[in-house]
């Protein structure tokens, strides 16, 4: 779900980022701007909220691992104390949201994510076909 819903902000932001940019210099562009620059803010937030939740699950698992760590697990009573050893064993790979086991939806995820570099990319060079004709 979070694949699909990632790749279509994704076309959203190509599709409005190239309707940004051939509305520049048209008599109705500055109108239709002010329409459109909200949808493509809301729609990267969107993407950022979530990454940010992505980001968010693997600070807690995480976390999960250091308290067991540190908790005082060799005086427990030996059942309590394997539990307390296989939840440690299971923290030490830790969670992570992603988007069709092909991009972790972190913070870092997003600033890197090739697909919106791709649109500005290609409203860069919109830009400068249209004013270098």
């Amino acid at each position: 779900m979070a694949l699909m819903q990632f790749l279509l902000n994704t076309f959203v932001i190509c599709f409005l980022g190239f309707v940004i940019v051939t509305s520049f210099g048209t008599h109705d562009g500055n109108i239709l701007m002010v329409k459109i620059i909200p949808y493509y803010a809301v729609v990267n937030l969107e993407a950022f909220i979530l990454c940010f939740s992505g980001e968010y699950l693997t600070s807690k698992s995480k976390s999960i691992n250091q308290a067991a760590y540190n908790s005082f697990w060799y005086k427990l009573k030996t059942k309590e104390s394997k539990i307390l050893l296989l939840l440690i064993m299971r923290s030490q790979k830790e969670l992570t949201m992603t988007a069709g086991k092909f991009v972790d939806l972190s913070l870092e995820g997003f600033t890197s994510v090739r697909i919106l570099r791709f649109s500005f990319s290609l409203i860069i060079a919109v830009i400068r076909f249209k004013y270098n004709t």
